[in-house]
């Protein structure tokens, strides 16, 4: 469901722990869609049980310090008009650029994939917002 939405709109989002996709920039207004997920099933009874199954996993939400630091990190993104997406996860959250850079916000610190230093690309604008939550750990891809 892609939408308009403001800054504040955006900020109420991560404060309420909701997946959001930034796709576009139109003046004042930002473009948003729901996070689409990977998995493609057609078989409705396949789908029932594995809502079924998500609905009684206990999941644990970001911690305080995780959504404060996120809505930081998203206001410099969007001061800079960059398209992201963040996904909350279990005690983490993910802020991804595309398939290959993205950010993990986990309990202990910054896993940073895709980057190879903090001045390189969207990671340059964000990384002193994320070096208050932990250290930065850069991930290489294994081959």
């Amino acid at each position: 469901m892609v939408r308009q939405v403001s800054l504040n709109d955006l900020i109420d989002m991560v404060n309420n722990v909701e997946n959001f996709e930034v796709v576009d920039y139109q003046g004042d207004s930002i473009i948003v869609d729901e996070v689409k997920g990977i998995v493609k099933i057609k078989d409705e009874e396949t789908k029932k049980e594995l809502s079924e199954l998500r609905k009684r996993s206990p999941r644990g939400k970001p911690t305080p310090k995780q959504l404060s630091v996120t809505a930081d990190v998203v206001r410099r993104l969007v001061d800079n008009k960059v398209k992201f997406k963040v996904v909350f996860g279990p005690k983490e959250v993910i802020i991804r650029f595309d398939l290959d850079h993205y950010i993990r916000l986990s309990e202990k610190d910054v896993r940073i994939v895709g980057y190879s230093s903090r001045n390189e690309g969207a990671l340059g604008l964000i990384a002193s917002d994320l070096e208050k939550y932990g250290p930065l750990v850069f991930l290489k891809r294994v081959k």
